[in-house]
């Protein structure tokens, strides 16, 4: 869809002066329902309040490209963070591999974040370690919300 940016958000939360924030942006060559993609996202994750979901903080639809702000998730996707930490990784950060009690509360972290959107009736429908997000404090997060869909939307 287009590219992500890592920026300063000021003033834009309540009693935090500067948030770190990805920023996502869409190519002005994508489609119109590629567009329209991109936003659902966004609008999909606006009823969103877990701290095991990546948060979003605004969307800017004036002007062009559109952006969707949302919180920093400094180590990347899980997929690429787990490899990284691979003894043999060209990119490995010098940490060690995670143990058995970190992956289990990743797991835990996640199993969380999937309960939550199932309370709120939606449906992730991509669940993978590459839509799964990690903080700077390596909680996971689950991200991506492309796929997500209300069980009832179809309903109506």
């Amino acid at each position: 869809f287009g590219m992500v940016y890592e920026g300063i958000a000021k003033d834009i939360i309540k009693g935090e002066p500067e948030v770190h924030v990805a920023v996502k942006t869409v190519n002005e060559s994508a489609s119109l329902r590629e567009r329209i993609e991109f936003l659902n996202e966004a609008s999909v994750m606006k009823s969103f309040s877990c701290h095991h979901v990546v948060r979003l903080i605004g969307v800017v639809s004036k002007g062009q490209p559109t952006l969707v702000i949302m919180g920093l998730m400094t180590h990347g996707d899980l997929k690429s963070y787990l490899r990284s930490l691979r003894p043999d990784a060209e990119n490995n950060p010098g940490r060690p591999a995670p143990t058995l009690k970190e992956m289990i509360q990743m797991a835990a972290e996640i199993s969380d974040g999937m309960a939550y959107l199932n309370a709120k009736k939606f449906v992730h429908r991509d669940l993978a370690a590459r839509n799964c997000m990690v903080a700077e404090d390596y909680t996971v997060k689950i991200g991506d919300f492309g796929m997500t869909r209300d069980i009832y939307e179809t309903d109506y």
